[in-house]
Formats: C-alpha cells, structure tokens, sequence
C-alpha cells in the first residue's frame, strides 16, 4: 500500500513518538482544526502529529472537544442527546465482533464511552458496564438517562482502576492518547486473564486516501485532536510494546462510510453536511418505483462488493484490533 502523502519533505526531523526514528516525510501540512502538520514513520509505518497546540487533555476533552467537533462536516457544537441519537444506530460492526462473547456473567468496561452509543446495546445482556469518559455532559446523559455508572477521570485514577473485567473497550480512543503504550498497558491491568481488549481507531490508509486520494479529505482527515494515526504495523506495535505476544493480537478491517460518501467525496472533492448519508443503508427514492428500487438494491449490491474489496486490500476506514489476555 502507498501512504496518501503531500509529496513534501521538510528540512527540519521529526522523531518518531513510537519507534524514535527520525524523519522529515510530511503527510499533511494544513489540518482541519488547530495548527501543526503530520509526520509519517517509515520505520514502523505510522502518522503522528507535530507542533501541536498544548493541551491539557482533561480540561479538552472534559468540554472543549464536542465544541469544535461534531457529526457534522462544518465546525459545530453538539451535545450528548444529539451524539447518542445519531450514532447509536451505526453500532454493528463492534457488535458483531462483542456480541458472540457475552453473557449475563460479563463485567464490560468502555474507556472513552462517549454519549453510551455502545453500551446501550449491550448493558441488558450482561452483569455489569462501567464506564470512562471525560466529557461532563456526557456523564450525566450516561448516568441520568442510561442508568450507567461512569467515572470522569483517565482509567488509572478512576474508581474502576482496581477493578477486573472480562471485556475492555475503547473505540476512537487511542488515536487521541500521547503514550498509546501506556494507555494499552492501562487496559491490560483492567482485564481479567482470559479476557479481551478491543480498540478501534481510524485507519492511515482509509480508501480516500490510498485509494482515491481526494485532496480535501486529506484536510479533512488530518486534525488537531488526533495524535496518532495508525496502520495495522503500528497498531500491533503498540501492542506488542504493552506486553503482549502476536499470538494474542488480531487487526479486523473495518468500512463505516458507504459507497455514496466516497462517490460524493470523488466526484465533489467536498464533504457531505452530515454523515447521515454516509452511514446509513443505500435506499434512494423517487417517482418510478421500479427504477429507483432496482438501483437502489444494485446500489446496495455494489457497496457490499466494494468494502469486500476495501478490506481485501486492507484500505478500510477503521482498525479493530482484539487482543485475548491470556
């Protein structure tokens, strides 16, 4: 696979955060949000961000985040109820990979838990969910509205900290986190032998970017909050780094956006208003039945040959990795 690159060389080396390598390869010089630029690794194949603004990470994400950060393409406020609602629905990959593991006996626990999208899928066919997560107003929708206990400090100051469970999770977590080894060796800690751990994170090598390379969605793609962008080399780096043995890592290819996000990106070089399209079931109407529903269910057919296709070549817009504490 080629990484999507800006074809720019920088005099000035950036270090590795992973490896220590030294490079001055740059992915992207403009972001959508914030200021800096993304390096890229050849060593171990991983993107990092570089003159970030300084935050303080709690504070951010504790209400800043969801200020400058929202389902919507143009720079919007939300909210929980808003975050919930839209994104519970769009839950079957990580159920697909979960749901075969549990059982009225499972203690679940989410790290960055976000509005409860997830957990609310799951917190009636298990014994216990707890969960992290830094965004105030998403604790009290998680508590107040989801009946879900929810500690709002990093996992190794919680109140879960000593705590075992059989399944930790933490989806769109890692990519934000400074020492993504120190944060996996966190969740091992938190995992009961026999246990598993799953993360989810954007994919360097989303289709949009190795496959089509649309100009405005590397700008699109590349933003402040993001400090880590991995491929599946560096993702099982992390892992192996946190302690665990290749036997015990597996990376799933994971495509959320259809087939018409991706048509609109290419044909527009632009984003759609919102992701509603993009994650939802191609269904197209109008006034001839007939041939709107034959293209629509020829539509459907095509998108399935083409994330078939996208995962095949290991080009998917996500990384799922599940490492078994054994």
């Amino acid at each position: 696979m080629k990484i999507s690159t800006s074809n720019q060389i920088e005099k000035s080396k950036h270090t590795c955060p992973l490896c220590s390598s030294d490079t001055n390869q740059i992915i992207a010089k403009q972001l959508r949000r914030g200021n800096g630029l993304v390096a890229y690794c050849n060593s171990c194949d991983h993107g990092f961000l570089v003159h970030k603004d300084q935050i303080n990470a709690k504070e951010y994400y504790g209400e800043l985040y969801r200020q400058e950060y929202s389902h919507h393409a143009e720079s919007t406020a939300t909210n929980a109820r808003e975050i919930y609602e839209v994104y519970k629905n769009y839950q079957q990959e990580r159920l697909f990979h979960i749901g075969p593991l549990l059982n009225t006996k499972t203690n679940l626990l989410e790290v960055g838990a976000s509005a409860g999208q997830f957990l609310v899928h799951v917190k009636d066919k298990v014994e216990k969910v707890h969960a992290i997560e830094l965004d105030k107003a998403c604790c009290e929708f998680l508590e107040k509205e989801l009946d879900i206990e929810v500690a709002s400090e990093f996992l190794e100051n919680s109140k879960f900290a000593h705590l075992s469970y059989d399944i930790v999770c933490a989806f769109q977590v890692l990519e934000h986190v400074e020492n993504p080894v120190a944060f996996i060796k966190n969740l091992k800690n938190t995992s009961k032998p026999g246990g598993y751990i799953y993360l989810e994170v954007p994919n360097l090598y989303d289709p949009l970017l190795s496959v089509w390379d649309v100009e405005a969605y590397r700008n699109f793609y590349y933003h402040s909050a993001h400090l880590n962008y991995f491929s599946e080399a560096s993702l099982t780096k992390v892992a192996l780094e946190a302690g665990f043995k290749g036997n015990q890592i597996e990376i799933y290819f994971s495509q959320d956006y259809n087939l018409l996000n991706h048509l609109h990106w290419i044909m527009n070089n632009s984003p759609q208003p919102d992701c509603l399209i993009g994650l939802n079931g191609i269904n197209l109407s109008g006034i001839n039945q007939e041939i709107s529903g034959w293209l629509s269910q020829e539509l459907k057919l095509l998108n399935l040959k083409y994330i078939e296709k996208l995962t095949a070549s290991k080009c998917t817009s996500n990384l799922l990795m599940r490492i078994h504490n054994e």
